[in-house]
């Protein structure tokens, strides 16, 4: 029996609202509120009467889990379910909108302008029912749910035995490329080098970091949203045009270059929709609208790293005080920071130049020019920071990308391709190159006989 003394457990239900209200507004994250109203009947009724100052305090508070654009992401969702449609055209909604979402350039989203921002007072005058906000917070836990999920079954690819990169045996090989003009041919490409390779050992970086995970996070309330603006397209009173177009674009789309409007992040958003593919429950939810995730161990999501700069003695002076120096901290140096969420994957980084290579200091060919990403999206390629794909052995050390041999990596990608797929991409570009060349060689006889 307790002693007369001791004192009496405090529970949430027994909390008059006043004091109920600060603790729910101050939580990190949507899901952990849904969680909440689900367990605690109290909560439900105060949400029920405080849905607006409860959302956005949640979104817009100095521990929120979601960036500030994915949070403008959940407000628009909110609006859009409102029947408030905040987008007078296909523009607003695609370059004005969604493009805020993902980086724009490689090295950070400063192309930004114009960008459509909503805050407090816009749901305030939608006047949302409760009906709605409280979908909105369904929707951010299933979201939360699939991507744990997706990001789980990426890393049951890359942690399985089968998952064994390549790197060349010999460090000197290097893949050729030619900047300058090679009128003959002669010279051999990168898709005809054959390189000995053998098997690289692999580490595991652990649960995804905030980075990582918020970059599913993204694209899923990319998807959420651009499914909720199909089901609307009958009464948004856009321009016909704008509502066929939309009409016939998936969420992959959106976030594309349009008008010289580029976003680099369209991967992000094409690997989470494969993976929706595969999950077996297709119903389509009242509050999500989107696939039931797969049950995982799941994890507590990692607080966002917001450390760029540390301070470091550098030496004493004679009177014993200390010089010291701001420097870039080493989670800074391995794109680890929140600020990076803001640029491109070190994968998407990397591919592109794989992809699609052109000079820089120590460049090389690439062996598999024109390769698409699809067979990437699986391993979290799109989402793995600079850390996870190192200890993969699929990019180079911090610091130390710009002057790299790429010989190594993009040998790396290529080993854990399949081996058809390589091989119709080699195929192809000796086809092409051969074509090329018989064009040269017939302007040379042309220009011979004038």
């Amino acid at each position: 029996m307790p002693s007369s003394g001791s004192h009496q457990v405090v529970s949430l239900e027994t909390l008059p609202p006043e004091i109920l209200l600060p603790i729910v507004t101050s939580l990190p994250g949507l899901d952990t509120l849904w969680n909440l109203m689900k367990a605690s009947p109290h909560v439900w009724r105060l949400f029920n009467g405080h849905a607006i100052t409860i959302v956005d305090g949640i979104l817009s508070g100095p521990d929120a889990i979601l960036a500030p654009w994915i949070a403008n992401a959940v407000r628009a969702l909110i609006l859009v379910r409102s029947g408030a449609y905040p987008f007078r055209s296909l523009y607003d909604l695609q370059i004005r909108f969604l493009h805020s979402l993902f980086p724009q350039l490689p090295w950070g989203g400063s192309a930004r302008k114009d960008t459509i921002i909503f805050n407090r007072k816009s749901l305030s005058n939608a006047t949302p029912t409760v009906a709605v906000m409280r979908s909105v917070v369904s929707a951010a836990s299933q979201i939360s749910a699939l991507a744990r999920a997706f990001l789980t079954s990426c890393l049951e690819r890359v942690r399985d035995p089968s998952f064994r990169p390549l790197h060349p045996v010999d460090p000197d090989d290097h893949y050729t490329y030619f900047p300058r003009p090679d009128p003959d041919g002669k010279r051999t490409r990168a898709w005809d080098q054959e390189f000995r390779g053998e098997p690289i050992k692999v580490a595991d970086a652990g649960q995804p970091t905030w980075l990582e995970e918020m970059r599913a996070v993204r694209a899923l309330w990319a998807i959420q949203l651009v499914g909720e603006m199909h089901r609307h397209k009958d009464s948004l009173q856009w321009p016909i045009e704008d509502v066929e177009k939309l009409s016939l674009m998936n969420a992959a789309d959106f976030a594309t270059e349009v008008e010289g409007n580029q976003a680099m992040a369209t991967e992000e958003v094409s690997s989470v929709m494969d993976y929706l593919e595969t999950l077996q429950d297709l119903e389509q939810h009242e509050h999500y609208r989107l696939q039931r995730s797969v049950p995982c161990s799941g994890w507590i999501t990692a607080l966002p790293n917001c450390s760029p700069i540390c301070t470091t003695v550098r030496h004493y002076r004679k009177d014993g005080t200390s010089f010291t120096r701001g420097e870039q901290t080493l989670n800074y140096k391995w794109r680890r920071t929140k600020e990076h969420l803001d640029q491109s994957a070190s994968g998407v980084s990397l591919f592109d130049y794989l992809r699609r290579p052109r000079f820089r200091p120590r460049g090389c060919g690439s062996p598999i020019e024109g390769v698409k990403f699809n067979s990437f999206r699986p391993l979290g390629f799109a989402f793995w920071d600079m850390w996870r794909m190192y200890l993969l052995g699929m990019h180079s050390p911090a610091g130390k990308h710009w002057l790299m041999d790429e010989t190594k990596y993009f040998y790396a990608w290529e080993s854990v391709l399949p081996p058809d797929e390589v091989a119709g991409i080699k195929a192809g570009l000796r086809h092409k190159f051969q074509k090329e060349m018989e064009e040269r060689r017939r302007e040379a006889q042309r220009t011979s006989e004038e």
